[in-house]
């Protein structure tokens, strides 16, 4: 049965990293959609306004050795945040693809070559069936790590699920599957109708310290030998009639926490400045003026 974790509450310079966070991946959105209405971005793309929430806190659980698999881009972005990653090869990949340098940690033998026979056109069968041969090269080597795998509501009730799900549950895998469940103006959609026997754990999808606060309680599981869980946040684009910001609610929280308007200033400046530097960065990269750097942004 599904249950709501009450929330521990983090340390509240966590909470202010947590929200400094969000910012810098909700101006990153904001950066790319202007470049969307300018007609600079090759293909489609939907800004995740509303969904930082759940990135940022999935993304802040993981620790040295953990894997996170997923084909929604922004949690891969708030991966790059999280690390402290320059944001400007970001910026140019979406531009102009295969141009932008986004270094990734490297596999092992045992995963490339699992990744190389399971490699399929669609992103998402292929992030659940690389989380199987990432969590199994954990279970395998003994030290504790877990993979998270994220996907959207819409891939749990799918047949390739069903099968991942089972091997992940009778193999007792450590892989924790985040399924994010957005709600838009348009109707809501439903949650994962379907569990496959998993545990499962739901979480408020506009608090970030809840999200966090879930995932580490997953992760540990997994890591001690609990096996697989099924995580269900449940978030709103801004423009749901009934949703709220999560950087509003974060504020709100900060606020009632005692955190003065000029110290939450102060971290929302330092998000802008992230952001402008990796806008620059990004603009030099493309007119060839110098190698993607390696290292983390400063301020980042």
């Amino acid at each position: 049965m599904a249950r709501t974790l009450e929330r521990p509450g983090a340390h509240l310079g966590e909470q202010l990293e947590l929200y400094r966070r969000m910012w810098v991946l909700r101006l990153l959105d904001m950066a790319l959609e202007e470049s969307r209405i300018d007609g600079l971005l090759e293909g489609p793309t939907v800004a995740a306004f509303g969904q930082e929430a759940v990135a940022v806190g999935t993304i802040a659980a993981l620790r040295p050795g953990d894997v996170m698999s997923t084909a929604i881009r922004h949690f891969r972005h708030a991966q790059q945040v999280g690390l402290a990653r320059p944001l400007g090869p970001v910026i140019v990949e979406m531009l102009a693809p295969g141009r932008g340098v986004i270094a990734g940690p490297k596999d092992g033998p045992l995963v490339a070559e699992w990744k190389q026979v399971f490699a399929s056109p669609d992103l998402t069968r292929q992030s659940m069936l690389f989380a199987l041969g990432d969590s199994y090269a954990q279970q395998v080597s003994g030290e504790g790590g877990v993979t998270v795998c994220v996907i959207g509501d819409d891939a749990v009730d799918s047949a390739e699920f069903k099968s991942v799900a089972s091997v992940a549950l009778s193999w007792r895998l450590p892989v924790v599957f985040v399924v994010e469940t957005v709600r838009d103006a348009s109707g809501v959609r439903r949650g994962p109708r379907e569990h496959h026997g998993l545990p499962v754990l739901c979480v408020d999808g506009r608090d970030v310290v809840a999200v966090n606060d879930s995932v580490v309680q997953a992760v540990q599981r997994a890591s001690t030998g609990g096996g697989p869980t099924i995580l269900e946040a449940v978030t709103y684009r801004t423009n749901h009639p009934v949703g709220v910001d999560p950087l509003v609610y974060a504020r709100q929280q900060l606020t009632r926490s005692g955190v003065g308007p000029g110290h939450l200033y102060e971290v929302e400046r330092r998000a802008r400045q992230v952001v402008g530097e990796a806008s620059a960065l990004a603009n030099a990269l493309l007119r060839g003026q110098g190698p993607a750097p390696t290292g983390p942004l400063v301020g980042g």
